[in-house]
């Protein structure tokens, strides 16, 4: 059986600091993934999730183990992301493909899925409809945005958003809610039958 986050914790505050890589092993992807999607840059992307990892082992000790080590490692990389967005006024494209487990560090993105037989034009009209998306994703504010990645995209309940973004599971749902509305807004008049 594998070990939890907090044991691993554990091990490396009682001296075994090596095992702090299996941390990162098992976290790297969705923070590199998160960072990339609030900066739309690959390489701020790495450094914001290689300094988000460093500050981690650095405050390992106040770690508060009742929380979800996931939840903390967000939040870390969130504070990070935004410091680096107001000081660089970054606010890009985000593509929506999360990195494929079986691409091993590989920067490939997982392929949407395309119908059998689906003609060319329909192709297109979903390219089409993706790209108006990301933009769309792209053009939210901050806090609308982060909620609905950490909701929609990277899959976590309300209640580790909640924790880790330091607000209600209700501004939680509300955020997610105002994102999705806008979304709508904005796209429903060129895709009718996707967003109405």
């Amino acid at each position: 059986m594998d070990e939890t986050d907090t044991e691993i914790v554990d091990r490396v505050l009682s001296g075994e600091t090596d095992a702090f890589e299996q941390l990162v092993n098992r976290h790297q992807r969705l923070l590199y993934d998160l960072s990339f999607r609030l900066t739309g840059d690959a390489a701020e992307a790495e450094d914001i999730a290689q300094a988000a990892f460093i500050k981690m082992f650095s405050n390992l000790s106040s770690y508060k183990k009742e929380l979800a080590f996931k939840n903390w490692a967000y939040t870390i990389t969130l504070n990070i992301a935004r410091n680096r967005l107001k000081r660089k006024a970054l606010l890009r494209f985000l593509p929506l493909g999360i990195f494929s487990p079986a691409n091993d560090g590989e920067d490939a993105r997982v392929q949407e899925p395309v119908e059998a037989g689906s003609s060319p034009d329909a192709r297109l009209a979903a390219k089409d409809m993706r790209s108006s998306l990301e933009s769309a994703i792209s053009a939210l504010p901050e806090e609308l945005k982060t909620s609905f990645v950490l909701y929609h995209l990277h899959k976590n309940p309300v209640k580790d958003i909640s924790e880790t973004l330091g607000i209600s599971p209700n501004a939680v749902n509300i955020r997610v809610f105002k994102a999705r509305e806008r979304l709508a807004k904005e796209l429903g008049p060129k895709y009718p039958e996707q967003f109405n």
